[in-house]
């Protein structure tokens, strides 16, 4: 690796920005990430998956893995958190979107 885990996480959060252009809906609560290289994870929470969820997600894994070359690998999962529950950060992790929310949330 040519480039260092600060570098790398500051590559990854600059795809996220333009992966994310027009693919925010409304039930979209937050995108966490993990960029651990050679590996790049996310985690899109929605209030609940549908088939459009997956799709926006897939969109994104597409978009953030065309900027990077091999052996770095893309991993995006949407999941759903009930908005009456907060969104926490899992080990790792870092907010690339958050949703304004009543209470906090």
């Amino acid at each position: 690796m040519n480039e260092s885990a600060e570098d790398f996480g500051r590559a990854v959060l600059l795809s996220f920005q333009r992966a994310l252009w027009n693919l925010v809906t409304p039930g979209l609560r937050a995108v966490a990430v993990t960029p651990d290289y050679p590996r790049i994870t996310a985690r899109f929470v929605y209030e609940t998956v549908t088939e459009d969820a997956r799709e926006v997600a897939s969109e994104a894994e597409a978009y953030v893995a065309a900027d990077f070359q091999s052996p770095v690998t893309v991993d995006f999962l949407a999941v759903a958190i009930d908005p009456s529950r907060p969104r926490d950060l899992d080990v790792g992790e870092q907010w690339v979107y958050l949703r304004r929310e009543p209470d906090g949330y």
